[in-house]
């Protein structure tokens, strides 16, 4: 198509890619859509303990989904820019991939959860299938808004969404647990807030996707794209959301007390660096994207401020972690300052990982992106499964796993082709 190469314009409320401006209020949505979430953690098991490990599942299951999910936002954002002179509107081809993919992850999680349902919820099974089936449908219709929302470089809405969502999540679950509801209630209160979030958002800016929205590809290759990052979302659900849940399976030797302590340092200290890494996703694919001349030290840059900032974290936690953790969790087995320090440093390695991933993505390096997921998943397993005592190899997997992927994506951004040359719409693998 003639028109890919033409430059995007800027509109309204559309800050150039990497501006301050639109860094902000991403960073916004996000601090205030994780202090909402933490204190849903928070209040369901003060407030409902009976219905709470039923929940931690549900609430687990729904959010491995969408983490597999993400990636369809994350093809969209690269996918989608502002249409200016020639472009051609992309919305139609949009509208039916997000239909399609609605329909598709739904029947697909629908077929899984009836499968393994009744181990995760052995009361109230079929309800719970039925949250996540919902709360996958919904989501589906949230990262394809919000990746068109990115494409057009509206940061206001796409951060609303952000906000929206979390809010009308607590509102629901503060109602259920007010109403006294049990695990279903809070349940759907959890799924019920991707639908409305979506439906919210595009009532305020639909117009505008409408309107101004370009693809830089077809619908066939739109949709073997959203397989690609599909299938590196699954890796990267199973690096983070799902990694607790990895290592009761594949370090379950440690012992309960010592993996307990673990997973609630991962759990504790991993947020800070990679939530909001995670957020950013999208600003960093536009970012990456629309900036072909910098992105070597764009990386460099990024990546040395989550480093910088995994160190001194990681310091902090082996001088204060030991006496702080067993003055907040005396129940918890207190871990050495070195191990605490190794724990969180590996968040600092799978954030650099969540830098280098959009950068390959904005690349069209979709093979590549999947191999430093798929390669960061694979050595981590490898390593839990190693011959050695549970603690080193649990160290080992969290700081060597993500490495791995860091080095397959710096290999794929090294060989990228130009695309001010090779044409932006042709995917370089």
């Amino acid at each position: 198509m003639s028109g890919r190469t033409a430059l995007p314009v800027r509109m309204t409320d559309a800050p150039a890619p990497g501006s301050a401006a639109g860094l902000r209020k991403l960073l916004a949505a996000t601090a205030v859509a994780g202090g909402l979430g933490y204190l849903i953690q928070f209040a369901v098991p003060l407030l409902a303990p009976d219905a709470y490990l039923t929940f931690a599942t549900m609430w687990s299951a729904t959010y491995l989904v969408v983490a597999c999910l993400s990636g369809i936002q994350q093809e969209l954002t690269r996918a989608s820019r502002p249409r200016a002179g020639r472009l051609s509107s992309g919305f139609r081809t949009w509208a039916i991939a997000t239909a399609t993919a609605s329909i598709v992850v739904s029947a697909t999680v629908a077929v899984i959860f009836t499968v393994i349902g009744a181990r995760l919820f052995p009361e109230d099974t079929g309800a719970l299938i039925g949250v996540v089936v919902l709360a996958s449908f919904g989501y589906t219709l949230v990262a394809a808004v919000s990746g068109a929302l990115y494409g057009v470089q509206n940061w206001t809405a796409a951060g609303g969404m952000t906000v929206i969502d979390a809010t009308l999540r607590a509102v629901c679950i503060g109602a259920a647990l007010l109403g006294g509801g049990g695990a279903v209630a809070l349940g759907w209160a959890t799924a019920v807030p991707f639908v409305l979030a979506a439906a919210v958002l595009w009532a305020v800016a639909g117009r505008q996707v409408r309107e101004h929205l370009h693809l830089d590809v077809g619908m066939a290759r739109l949709m073997r794209n959203v397989a690609a990052t599909l299938v590196a979302s699954l890796a990267t659900a199973i690096l983070i959301s799902g990694l607790p849940a990895l290592l009761r399976v594949l370090a379950g030797d440690a012992g309960e007390a010592l993996l307990a302590a673990i997973i609630l340092v991962i759990t504790l200290t991993r947020a800070p660096l990679i939530i909001p890494l995670l957020a950013l996703q999208g600003y960093l694919l536009v970012m990456f994207r629309d900036s072909v001349d910098r992105v070597g030290r764009r990386i460099m840059l990024w990546s040395a401020g989550v480093m910088a900032a995994a160190g001194v974290l990681a310091t902090a936690a082996a001088w204060l972690g030991p006496g702080v953790m067993s003055w907040l969790f005396p129940e918890f087995t207190t871990l050495s300052g070195p191990v605490l320090a190794a724990i969180v440093f590996s968040a600092g390695l799978t954030g650099v990982l969540c830098v280098t991933g959009p950068a390959v993505l904005a690349a069209h390096r979709h093979r590549w992106y999947v191999a430093g997921w798929a390669s960061s998943a694979v050595v981590t397993i490898g390593l839990l499964l190693a011959p050695m005592d549970p603690l080193s190899r649990i160290a080992l997997a969290l700081l060597l796993g993500p490495l791995g992927g860091v080095v397959v994506h710096a290999v794929a951004v090294l060989r990228a082709p130009d695309p001010r040359t090779a044409g932006a719409g042709r995917s370089a693998d």
